[in-house]
């Protein structure tokens, strides 16, 4: 595909014609016969034991459909052409790759999505075999990172053999005889022919407003013992933990009580009872059991919310609900900082979060995704380099743990209010034009990840600093971890800026320490001035990363972006 708006000159040079990774004539995918997936998949190889492993990471949203194409040549990404890529996406310095699902799904048209799954143990066949999965999982491990799946809970496809056969239709999904009144959206809104749909057994209920997904009836001990199936069947064969989708709306008890309701909790406790099984060895029997003893398995919540107080519930204690939950929050108080000068949005949204959530979360956060909650930074921020690298700065320098969009580390457009549109064929024209670009978009990227994982108060604590200029020109937060101190100061104007950040002999920093320079340029500024840094002229929309205190400074990654 070529990327399809006008372009900003600074990425016209290395913005290309998109593609799959195909070379020659790509087959009729709407007419090609896949064949029957005659493999196996055993019990894989698990990576060793490494609690809280999920805190250091990188994550990838692989949407493995417009990755890259490696066995058909059909112009659908695969697992293959994902495993051919392993090499870039190392290299960029991520650990972790999270797919979208890769089971068998109802929908194979153009934005096959897969969150219709017709059998939770077959592999996709436009994605490849099980033999294909396993080889992915191995290569991926062979290199010291990690893989999650896509774990869709809450419903399955109305072609699932699940609701088409009647032993277990009625029961494993939610009937009523007739639609019953006062129902609407689980979210808000809407009417009962919203979620209650005409079928052979009378109407069920979906949270989604379609006629072709069925919510799973989780009061049924039966797919309660299914779906836990489902979780160790994938666990054991290697994957190193679980994205969950839609988890706010497992367990429904009324109109209005659709979602977050109390049975919804106990549920999920049981799924991260699963996982911590496989932390500490102590499995129920089941095939493979044995090989997947001591390896630490991460599960993260999809709990779309607006309010990020919302999020804290999945969670649970701390320790016995979600290692993560994604920070829906967070893309659009990042361009609310960027695009309107407010930084007291984001800093507010990451002091909520270390305040109020319960001790042992992480928050993951992400730019943009596959949904329609923001557009790609590319089109967000209409191709300007130094915004999209600042949006990527806050990303990868957040007080979480970052998830990179497949694409937007080449600043790919992708306007949301269309699903397709963001999820369009990964642009590797672009890949190769940014490789060799030291400014590039993606060179930047490999540069804030580098630093990310090479000093710990990157991964750290976080504070808000105050600055001379105010929030709506600046955003100032320190870093800590153990007696290192790095901070981070971000220029939201369009002009180059000067920015004072007071008080820092309050936060561990010794007055008139050092200053070394992670990303970004001195000036010749150098040392603290007492208990204040001043960060000069930092450029329009850049981001500076400065060492203060610690032993660990290992080297400038970056001078400033011209």
């Amino acid at each position: 595909m070529k990327l399809h708006s006008a372009l900003g000159t600074t990425l016209l040079a290395s913005l290309l014609v998109a593609g799959l990774g195909c070379s020659g004539p790509k087959a009729d995918a709407s007419s090609f016969h896949y064949p029957t997936d005659a493999t196996t998949i055993a019990p894989g190889q698990q990576l060793e034991n490494a609690p809280g492993w999920y805190n250091d990471a990188v994550i990838y949203q692989v949407w493995v459909r417009a990755f890259a194409d490696g066995v058909y040549n059909d112009g659908i990404g695969d697992l293959p052409g994902l495993q051919s890529k392993l090499d870039y996406l190392q290299n960029l310095g991520v650990t972790t790759l999270w797919l979208s699902p890769v089971f068998e799904c109802a929908y194979k048209g153009d934005n096959m999505h897969g969150y219709d799954t017709t059998d939770y143990y077959a592999v996709n066949d436009r994605f490849g075999t099980k033999a294909d999965l396993k080889s992915l999982i191995d290569a991926v491990h062979a290199r010291g990172m990690r893989i999650l799946f896509d774990y869709v809970p809450n419903h399955t496809s109305t072609q699932h053999v699940w609701f088409t056969q009647s032993a277990t239709r009625d029961s494993w999904y939610i009937w009523k005889p007739n639609q019953p009144a006062g129902w609407g959206l689980p979210w808000g809104g809407g009417t009962p022919s919203d979620v209650w749909m005409s079928g052979t057994s009378g109407y069920f209920y979906t949270s989604f407003n379609t006629n072709s997904l069925a919510d799973l009836n989780w009061y049924n001990p039966a797919v309660q013992s299914e779906m836990r199936k489902v979780q160790s069947y994938w666990l054991d064969r290697g994957f190193d933990g679980m994205r969950v989708d839609a988890v706010r709306y497992l367990c429904e008890t009324g109109p209005g009580q659709q979602a977050d309701q109390p049975d919804t909790h106990t549920q999920l406790q049981g799924f991260r009872a699963l996982l911590d099984e496989y932390n500490t060895g102590d499995l129920h029997p089941h095939p493979g059991g044995d090989l997947a003893k001591h390896s630490a398995k991460v599960m993260i919540a999809e709990a779309w919310t607006n309010d990020a107080s919302g999020v804290a519930p999945y969670y649970g204690n701390g320790h016995n609900e979600f290692h993560m939950a994604l920070d829906f929050s967070a893309p659009w108080a990042t361009y609310n900082a960027i695009s309107k000068g407010d930084a007291t949005q984001l800093s507010s949204l990451w002091e909520l979060e270390q305040a109020t959530y319960p001790s042992g979360y992480r928050a993951a956060s992400f730019d943009s995704n596959h949904d329609n909650l923001i557009s790609r930074p590319g089109t967000q921020y209409a191709a300007s380099k130094p915004k999209i690298i600042l949006a990527e700065a806050l990303n990868l320098l957040s007080p979480g743990t970052p998830i990179i969009y497949y694409g937007n580390e080449v600043g790919m457009l992708g306007a949301s209010g269309t699903d397709l549109n963001l999820r369009k064929a990964m642009d590797w024209g672009a890949v190769s034009a940014q490789t060799t670009d030291s400014e590039s978009i993606l060179s930047w990227c490999r540069y804030l990840i580098q630093a990310r994982k090479a000093y710990p108060a990157l991964r750290g604590a976080y504070q808000t600093l105050t600055t001379d200029v105010g929030p709506s020109k600046a955003l100032a937060y320190l870093r800590s971890a153990g007696t290192e101190r790095v901070l981070v100061v971000a220029n939201l104007s369009a002009a180059a800026q000067t920015v004072v950040v007071p008080g820092l002999s309050s936060k561990g920093v010794a007055a008139g320490a050092p200053v070394q320079a992670v990303l970004g340029d001195l000036k010749g500024v150098s040392a603290l001035a007492g208990d204040a840094y001043t960060a000069t002229a930092i450029p329009p929309f850049g981001v500076r990363v400065l060492y203060l205190a610690g032993t660990g400074f290992q080297t400038t990654l970056h001078g400033d972006l011209p």
